[in-house]
């Protein structure tokens, strides 16, 4: 068992069969499984805003990005709606398949998102379209997404990698419960432009080929049945970077 070294009273153990939670220093305990296989969970370990769950015989295994769960409480669950302060972000070089790529038929994980992750909250649907616009330090709308845009499929012709390791088009959700949806760091790329308006919350791969927007400070706004919830948003330069001379 460990206890998240950001959030007192969280707290996470391991079993023989799976992967518990308490949001009360163990007074309540509920299940952390999601995809994790059914096996014995050895030991878990917090780094960073992730936490990895090393198991027998079935790898290492990460669950990316906690904020949510260190932000959960009594007001999320007693809001209609609640948007989760994001991460810090890192604007990263693309991935790709350069040189020998990874075959299907090997054991592999998913990479985490490229962008930056945004978790909300919606106690039921709401009576119209629920909207997410990522807002400059100025107030303009630098990205904005709706629930009702179509699902616009990609062009793998578009794509700086082969299509395989392409993250599928993830519309915003207006059902109730837990979303989990990301900005790629892209502006709206022209009506005309590849990609379409919606551009989905899959991220990276040069959808539009808009380069990603620069380092800085940001506002994530939700707006659930007319009412607006904003969080503040840091996008930063990849720390392996140098600046220029």
């Amino acid at each position: 068992m460990k206890e998240d070294p950001k959030k007192r009273g969280l707290l996470v153990a391991g079993t023989e069969l799976g992967v518990f939670i308490s949001f009360n220093d163990g007074d309540d305990w509920q299940s952390l499984q999601l995809n994790l296989p059914a096996t014995s969970n050895r030991d878990l370990a917090f780094k960073d805003n992730d936490l990895i769950v090393a198991t027998h015989g079935r790898g290492f295994w990460v669950l990316d990005d906690i904020s949510a769960l260190r932000q959960m409480g009594p007001e999320v669950t007693s809001s209609d709606a609640f948007l989760f302060k994001p991460a810090d972000a890192h604007v990263l070089p693309t991935p790709t398949d350069d040189g020998t790529p990874t075959q299907k038929d090997e054991a592999w994980a998913e990479n985490p998102p490229t962008g930056a992750i945004v978790d909300y909250y919606l106690k039921s649907a709401p009576g119209g379209p629920v909207t997410l616009e990522i807002l400059d330090t100025g107030g303009s709308v630098v990205r904005r997404y709706s629930s009702a845009d179509p699902a616009t499929p990609i062009d793998p012709n578009t794509l700086v990698t082969n299509a395989v390791w392409q993250r599928p088009v993830e519309r915003l959700s207006a059902a109730a419960g837990m979303h989990r949806f990301v900005w790629d760091f892209r502006p709206t790329p022209p009506a005309a432009g590849r990609g379409g308006r919606g551009g989905g919350g899959g991220g990276g791969g040069g959808r539009g080929g808009l380069p990603p927007s620069a380092p800085g400070t940001y506002t994530v706004r939700l707006t659930v049945n007319g009412k607006p919830y904003t969080q503040p948003l840091t996008i930063k330069a990849d720390p392996r970077s140098r600046p220029q001379s």
